[in-house]
């Protein structure tokens, strides 16, 4: 893999990249350190890259699909398993959509739940005994639940759906995907390569949501058993990985951060600024909630298919690969290089922006009288995606280095259990208007735009001073010089 280093084309990706890591001394001697021992840049990043994009495509090829059996195992049960079937039309009746609503919703936050118990044990133990173990042990935790899902899907003469309730015990065994994200995030930590890694994920949600689309008209099999092929390659990927873990770097480390996390976690929310931007953090869970639900909504108010629905996905990939790889990037660093302006500043606008757009477009998916009218709503909803990025780079300003990762492994288990509360919240929601006049069944959407409006009030009152970016600066050439 031949990566450009042109400074104005990646001035924007490196400052972000930069802030993921700490600069603080211990850091950079053991790095210096290790230097030798570890593999080169490139094949590492190739390797999380691969990794990611395994475990996103896994994710997103499986969206639609499993609403997809959900639903035929409801239908066929209402209709009393006709022997020729049930057509897909008469499977859209508010008493099949209300209680598909409840179980994914009840479901989505089990999922949550396994990873507010498991994730930060599991992660310790990743750290005395190796991560790329425990992350393969997330992986097959993924697989058995899947498996079980699958079982109970395919047999729903034998098996109420409400059974697959039951697979989130089982990513007890790791904490599920997004703990295994989290462990390759751990693992990935001193490649310098973030941005390279993170747009593995809007890859793999164009691929997996187009072949999706294509695969689920045939069978939602096809998309099913790719999932769990994509889980295979991925075990077999970190079994090959090259080890990039240096002990003396992982054993001062751990000696340098035995201090509290929660007075760390309590001392950062003292700075209004960051106390400003959790709203951001908060609404931004209600991203993909938002377009999961939307694939039922179309469904139901529109007649469209749920392979159509899947396109959605492909469509916010293919907005995100655009804005993340060209035109941001691109955008900031002209206007830093032409214009002097601080990254703080830009930082700042576009967690104003996204959370806007984000707003803006639950209101045109609302309002939106016909399935023609939806994709123009998915667009300026899905610009708004980079709230979470630009909201971490931004609070990353006011958050000492010694506390930085305390503080965004809590980022990660508050919207682990934002998502336990609001999916279901959301579903049930969505799952109540189906009682309703036909315009409100789209009330998710306008509660999220309520959500998402909190979101620009309090972002619009965050406020970057001059004065302590002039300290910040300061101490980043001291840091360096030392």
């Amino acid at each position: 893999m031949n990566i450009s280093h042109d400074e104005d084309a990646t001035g924007e990706q490196e400052r972000l990249l930069s802030r993921r890591h700490g600069r603080d001394g211990i850091l950079e001697d053991a790095q210096g350190a290790n230097l030798k021992s570890t593999p080169p840049l490139t094949r590492v990043i190739l390797y999380f890259m691969a990794v990611h994009f395994l475990l996103a495509f896994c994710e997103m090829i499986l969206v639609a699909p499993l609403i997809k059996l959900f639903e035929n195992s409801l239908c066929l049960r209402y209709y009393d398993f006709p022997k020729d079937g049930v057509q897909e039309t008469l499977c859209k009746a508010p008493e099949i959509q209300r209680p598909l609503a409840t179980i994914r919703g009840w479901k989505s936050s089990f999922d949550m739940i396994a990873v507010l118990l498991v994730a930060i044990p599991f992660g310790r133990l990743g750290d005395r005994h190796g991560r790329r173990q425990i992350m393969g042990l997330a992986v097959a935790g993924v697989v058995f639940s899947l498996v079980e899902i699958f079982i109970v899907c395919a047999f729903p003469r034998i098996f109420p759906l409400r059974l697959v309730w039951l697979s989130s015990l089982l990513l007890l065994c790791g904490g599920g995907l997004n703990a295994a994200s989290a462990y390759m995030w751990a693992l990935a930590a001193e490649s310098h390569a973030f941005y390279y890694i993170f747009s593995a994920f809007y890859v793999a949600e164009l691929i997996g949501s187009f072949i999706a689309e294509i695969t689920i008209e045939i069978t939602p099999w096809i998309p099913c058993g790719l999932a769990v092929a994509s889980l295979i390659a991925c075990l077999t990927l970190l079994a090959m990985m090259p080890n990039t873990r240096k002990s003396s770097l992982d054993s001062r480390v751990d000696e340098s951060t035995k201090s509290s996390g929660m007075r760390d976690i309590l001392s950062t929310l003292s700075n209004r600024n960051v106390l400003l931007a959790v709203p951001v953090f908060l609404v931004g869970i209600f991203r993909y909630t938002t377009l999961n639900i939307l694939i039922q909504y179309a469904s139901v108010r529109f007649r469209l298919r749920i392979s159509t629905g899947a396109a959605f996905y492909t469509e916010t990939a293919v907005v995100n690969i655009f804005l993340f790889m060209f035109l941001i990037p691109q955008l900031s660093a002209r206007i830093r290089k032409e214009r002097n302006v601080r990254p703080q500043v830009i930082d700042l606008f576009l967690v104003r922006s996204s959370v806007a757009l984000m707003c803006i477009g639950c209101l045109a998916i609302g309002f939106a009288q016909s399935g023609l009218l939806l994709p123009i709503g998915v667009f300026i909803f899905a610009s708004g995606f980079g709230s979470r990025v630009s909201a971490l780079s931004l609070v990353a300003y006011w958050i000492p280095d010694d506390t930085k990762a305390t503080f965004f492994a809590a980022i990660v288990v508050f919207e682990s259990l934002g998502h336990a509360i609001f999916d279901p919240a959301m579903q049930q929601i969505f799952a109540s208007s189906l009682k309703l006049a036909e315009f409100w069944w789209a009330l998710p959407f306008f509660v999220g735009a309520g959500l998402y409006f909190c979101a620009v009030v309090s972002a619009s009152a965050i406020r970057v001073d001059q004065k302590e970016i002039d300290v910040q600066d300061r101490d980043e050439i001291s840091d360096h010089e030392d």
